[in-house]
Formats: C-alpha cells, structure tokens, sequence
C-alpha cells in the first residue's frame, strides 16, 4: 500500500540487517524450544520445509514462557499410570490446531 514510503526506525534497520545475515550464512540457527534444541538452516533452493515455521513460534513460546504457564494452570489430572504428561497433552493438542 504505501509502507515502503515510511522511514524505516533503528531498530527495524537492526533486525533486518541481522536476519539478512543469518539467511545467508550457511551454519545452522540454533533455536531452544520446550522439546529441546533445534538447529535450522536456510535452504534457497526450496519452495517450501516440512516444519514451515514450526520451530520459530516454539521457540517464541519457550522464550516467553508462555508455554510453561499454559502447562502450570492446566487444571486436568489424571490418576492412570499410564496417562500422559499434561506437557505431552497439551502440546499435542497445540500441534494439532496448528496442522488445520
């Protein structure tokens, strides 16, 4: 519309700049989400990933600790040894919606 006209502030400046860089450099981005460490690396060639940008928003959702919350004031308990971890509940039912 008409975004490209506006001044660009510092900040937006930085952020481009340093994506800019990581996209090009050809090591992997390492990024701590709640199931662990991911490492990531840009592929130019392909239209699309398998996980899109799954491992980005996990780890927004651990950085933020929103995750972590969500899990803590979860009122669900279950009294089967053989039922799952709130965690493993939660998660795949986020996993889920995510899919569509």
């Amino acid at each position: 519309m008409g975004e490209k006209e506006f001044e660009q502030k510092m900040l937006v400046k930085a952020v481009t700049d340093a994506t800019q860089g990581m996209m090009q450099s050809s090591e992997a981005l390492r990024l701590s989400t709640p199931g662990g460490r991911f490492h990531v690396r840009w592929d130019e060639g392909e239209s699309a990933t398998a996980m899109g940008q799954l491992a980005f928003f996990a780890e927004f959702l651990e950085a933020t600790g929103l995750f972590a919350r969500w899990v803590e004031g979860c009122p669900l308990t279950y009294t089967s040894p053989n039922a799952p971890a709130v965690t493993d509940l939660l998660g795949t039912w986020l996993l889920s919606i995510l899919d569509g």
